[in-house]
């Protein structure tokens, strides 16, 4: 006799932290129904076997010990569960005020809003040559000029002209930035981009993320809690809360992780026989330059 109690712990070690009580409730369901038929074939077999002979109990012995802990398992991931929907729902209550600031973030994309953009790049040491490019979402170059060469952080804004004089679209634009020693050898430089947060999501994945940019597709650059480098120091939004939703987002991924870690240990037990089945379940510088009617100003 073998019935499989695998399938309904499995139900609950798939799927993504936004569907995973469903998936709990799921597996509990599908348990219930396993071990019901479980239930009604060992009363048949019993009801029927040779009273001189009778069968060894061994099997549905094992069959009871399974499925009490998977039922364990289920518990326990609903409980993890749980608590991961707590620290999302906290964080993303702290994450609202950002809306409206104005942050820094680390990366090359660069939310133009209100046909202006603000980004830096850091030079770790002087070079011969800095050429900055301003490419729109299809890739095409929109606006160059020459960035400072000394070494350190260097703030510009750019206007949203483009170099034959048209001003561009909102949206998200990206910058590169070449930059050469005096030996021809490439510098890698440190980009950062502001933007006016618009939006706070709870991401799947990632857990509370927050929007810059117009807020379309396309349109929009999204970042989590912990790639946020700084608040604008005129916000309201202080360091502390900065600081303090930083820590809510590792503490929320650390319950994440922890439930996606506890599902794979379960899914990984098991085992099987010919009566029975496994379980599981489940500061700024200088810089400065022009192309045609374009322009970047320093901050």
């Amino acid at each position: 006799m073998a019935v499989d109690a695998t399938a309904a712990a499995s139900t609950s070690s798939t799927g993504t932290a936004n569907s995973s009580t469903s998936k709990s409730n799921a597996g509990r369901t599908s348990l219930t129904t396993n071990f019901n038929t479980f239930l009604t074939m060992l009363t048949t077999q019993l009801k029927h076997q040779d009273p001189l002979s009778p069968m060894d109990s061994t099997q549905f012995t094992s069959q009871l010990v399974q499925y009490a802990g998977v039922e364990q398992q289920i518990n326990t991931n609903s409980n993890l569960e749980k608590m991961l929907t707590f620290q999302q729902s906290s964080q993303t209550a702290q994450a609202v005020n950002y809306l409206g600031e104005l942050v820094e973030v680390s990366g090359n994309q660069l939310p133009v809003q209100g046909h202006s953009g603000t980004f830096s790049y850091t030079l770790p040491q002087v070079a011969s040559s800095c050429d900055i490019q301003i490419k729109n979402s299809a890739g095409t170059v929109v606006y160059k000029t020459t960035g400072d060469m000394t070494a350190g952080r260097h703030d510009l804004t750019w206007n949203g002209v483009d170099s034959s004089g048209k001003t561009q679209d909102d949206g998200i634009y990206t910058v590169t930035v070449a930059a050469k020693d005096k030996n021809g050898a490439d510098i890698t430089p440190t980009i950062t981009s502001f933007g006016q947060v618009t939006k706070v999501t709870n991401d799947v994945t990632n857990g509370t993320t927050l929007e810059m940019g117009a807020g379309t597709a396309g349109a929009k650059v999204t970042v989590t809690v912990d790639k946020i480098l700084g608040v604008n120091a005129d916000s309201t939004l202080k360091s502390t809360q900065l600081a303090a939703a930083q820590a809510q987002y590792q503490a929320s991924m650390a319950q994440y992780q922890a439930l996606l870690e506890a599902q794979k240990a379960a899914t990984g037990s098991g085992s099987t026989g010919s009566g029975s089945t496994g379980s599981g379940s489940g500061s700024t510088g200088s810089g400065s330059g022009s192309s045609g009617s374009g322009s970047t100003t320093t901050p």
